[in-house]
């Protein structure tokens, strides 16, 4: 699953019934650190909490990571 998430990439989390849209930092071997806010922090994210957005390209730029 690790080759289906690239650093830069949108993506939505799943916690629960919560949803968040975040940005991938780095990907690891079974996670990745992805930016939620505007901070420079990153969270360590399951992949199987991760979905792809199909339609990604079609969000402009955000302020997720603060331009890190």
């Amino acid at each position: 699953m690790k080759e289906s998430f690239k650093p830069g990439e949108l993506i939505i989390y799943q916690c629960g019934d919560r949803y968040e849209v975040g940005k991938i930092k780095t990907v690891n071997e079974d996670s990745a650190f992805v930016w939620y806010s505007t901070g420079e922090t990153a969270a360590k994210t399951p992949f199987g909490s991760m979905h792809k957005i199909d339609n990604a390209r079609e969000i402009g730029e955000t302020l997720l990571g603060n331009g890190f």
